[in-house]
């Protein structure tokens, strides 16, 4: 914080000595969980959740003296009950948003935005913040006026004072101002192509923060906490501008003057995290970025993050001398939830139970995402026939039509940080609604760019970064780095080729180039002939995606393949309604791993796979199932 005169002194001058506790209280990346209720499988799920999570909320304020609790964004997507309310839902029409009437009966003190808050366009985005009673910050969005409803105006402001008093260590009460600013990732509006043209824009994440953190200072705060919702990655070496394009800025916002505190989000991965290794200004035991207290509470509301500070006041000015920081999640043997939010969804939840209890198909055969990271996987051939069905209708007659199509798909669930629970397994039979919405969690839409060899297989090349590099000869080490998550694991139907283990990994999990000279794609064929760096092909995939999403950096040229956007959970509804009479769908045989004799790797499933291990021999994968690990995982010994 440091000595600075536009620190506040204000009504406090007289006390120029006084130490203060003060504990700051995070949510993040929630993504529609309000209740502890696993609305895909439509069963209870106790130990996530915003409902559950709020009792280890109410017990960690009522522990300090001064708390003040923020969310980072990702609040309005991502689970069926926010979902149908965002697609206005008939049976939801007058009913509160039910995340942030549970938001409500929590009591947050602020909120910053994130790229998905408007996922469902900007009249239900209006509406939803118009409901909270608690602001928003953002401090580099920028919205044109008249996009903007009457109800929401002034919800969403760059950043706010907020004035408590604070009692001290020594009993006496302190006039604190605390200012929160709120950032999101620069590249949330291109990865919405076509939705929300000129109505906003995003701007450099350092260039607004610098010169909004010149207005805070003019304000005189005590403290000024940065709400980011942007991931925690190291800075390329010579790259200064990371801010301006990087969903991962967190570490450049921390290194701002005039930040104290950084409360990230957006890539899922706790922080502090006794796993991770520290890079340079991120020291991931003490929970520091760039020697300032940070904290990232997850996702799914399933960990709350505590951050504890100690303020000293010297000489009319507050710095921060001491902190902690630690995640605690819902408690083992409690399941349950909080009274007031489960009274505050009951209407939207049993809206949301008889809509994905709707019948929506009939599959012939099982489909789940057990081995999706080490065998071909129904659920992604899926995927990808419902965006060929589409191409061929809306490449008719298009300039490009004649090139070969290709489909980039990957899963949302296989594990991972989501736990040994985080699997698709939908039973052959009867399909409803929430397996729709299992399949595919996210509202992305379809696109397509033209795309040479070369950019191919680089974009493989980036996919098969998310395995750990393996010595030959090796017994079990681990398969899969942690730091990816399952999504970022691309499968491109339309191309069969090798991953060679025994080379190095190209990509960071943040997107960085780390090795560029690695080639971990072998035999990369088209049609059964080798593709070469010059041959141009119409790839298929997730707007996200193509856009930039995920730490991949764009590739190719984009198409104009819909006039609006289409939804690839509205694709894959009408590949299962067209299938006669069921949906009966075998999985493409598109890829493997390079053989390695003598050597075996460890890959962790979940343990409902048992029933479906003898689909891994058919595709030539020799797997030996272990005992349940302490996690709830399955590990499988394959031998490569």
């Amino acid at each position: 914080m440091g000595q600075r005169p536009d620190r506040g002194t204000g009504q406090n001058a007289d006390l120029r000595c006084a130490t203060l506790s003060l504990r700051l209280l995070e949510t993040t990346d929630l993504h529609g969980h309000v209740r502890a209720y696993d609305y895909f499988t439509d069963r209870p799920a106790p130990h996530r959740g915003l409902s559950a999570l709020a009792l280890e909320i109410a017990r960690a304020r009522d522990e300090a003296r001064n708390c003040l609790l923020f969310d980072c964004g990702d609040f309005l997507q991502g689970t069926p009950i926010t979902q149908i309310w965002g697609e206005g839902d008939p049976a939801l029409a007058d009913a509160p948003n039910p995340m942030i009437a549970a938001m409500n009966t929590v009591g947050y003190d602020a909120a910053a935005l994130g790229n998905h808050e408007f996922d469902f366009g900007l009249a239900q985005l209006d509406r939803a913040l118009a409901e909270a009673n608690f602001p928003f910050v953002c401090a580099n969005l920028e919205r044109s006026p008249e996009s903007e409803s009457p109800a929401a105006r002034g919800k969403v402001t760059p950043w706010r004072m907020i004035e408590r008093e604070m009692q001290d260590d020594a009993g006496r009460m302190q006039k604190m101002r605390i200012a929160v600013i709120g950032l999101l990732p620069p590249p949330t509006l291109g990865w919405m192509q076509k939705r929300y043209t000129g109505a906003m824009a995003t701007t450099c994440i350092e260039q607004a923060a610098r010169h909004h953190l010149a207005q805070i200072r003019a304000a005189r705060p005590d403290l000024v906490i940065a709400l980011a919702h942007t991931g925690i990655a190291p800075i390329e070496p010579g790259k200064h501008d990371c801010a301006c394009d990087s969903e991962h800025a967190a570490l450049a916002v921390a290194q701002l003057d005039g930040i104290d505190v950084v409360l990230a989000g957006h890539d899922h991965r706790p922080f502090p995290d006794l796993g991770r290794p520290a890079t340079a200004g991120i020291d991931p035991i003490t929970a520091t970025l760039a020697g300032k207290p940070a904290i990232n509470a997850g996702v799914a509301g399933t960990t709350l993050g505590v951050l504890d500070l100690t303020l000293e006041r010297r000489d009319g000015t507050w710095q921060i001398t001491r902190h902690s920081a630690a995640l605690r999640q819902v408690r083992n043997g409690e399941p349950r939830e909080c009274a007031a939010i489960l009274t505050a969804s009951a209407s939207a939840h049993a809206a949301t139970l008889a809509h994905i209890r709707r019948e929506i198909g009939e599959s012939a055969v099982p489909l789940h995402s057990y081995f999706s990271m080490i065998s071909p996987d129904r659920c992604l051939a899926l995927m990808a026939r419902a965006a060929f069905s589409h191409a061929a209708e809306r490449l008719r007659g298009h300039p490009l039509a004649a090139l070969p199509r290709l489909a980039a798909v990957s899963t949302f669930k296989a594990g991972g940080l989501g736990g040994a629970g985080n699997f698709i397994d939908i039973p052959a039979g009867k399909l409803r609604a929430s397996h729709l919405d299992d399949l595919y969690l996210f509202n992305n839409g379809i696109g397509a760019v033209e795309i040479t060899g070369a950019e191919l297989r680089d974009w493989l090349e980036q996919s098969a970064s998310v395995f750990f590099q393996i010595t030959p000869g090796t017994q079990a080490p681990r398969l899969r780095d942690p730091g990816f998550a399952s999504y970022q694991f691309d499968v491109i139907s339309g191309l069969r080729y090798e991953i060679d283990l025994s080379q190095p990994p190209r990509f960071a999990p943040d997107g960085r180039c780390i090795a560029p000279e690695a080639a971990r794609i072998r035999t990369l064929t088209h049609a059964g002939r080798p593709v070469t760096p010059d041959d141009r092909f119409v790839l298929l995939g997730n707007d996200f995606r193509l856009s930039g999403g995920s730490g991949f950096r764009q590739r190719g040229r984009p198409m104009n393949l819909d006039p609006a956007p289409v939804l690839i959970r509205e694709l894959l509804q009408s590949e299962i309604r067209a299938a006669n009479p069921v949906l009966d769908i075998a999985p493409e045989p598109i890829w493997r791993f390079a053989p390695m004799p003598g050597t075996q790797v460890i890959c962790h499933t979940g343990p409902g796979a048992k029933p479906h291990l003898h689909e891994l021999a058919t595709h030539g994968v020799h797997a030996t199932p272990l005992p349940i690990d302490s996690d709830g995982f399955l590990p499988l010994r394959i031998a490569l």
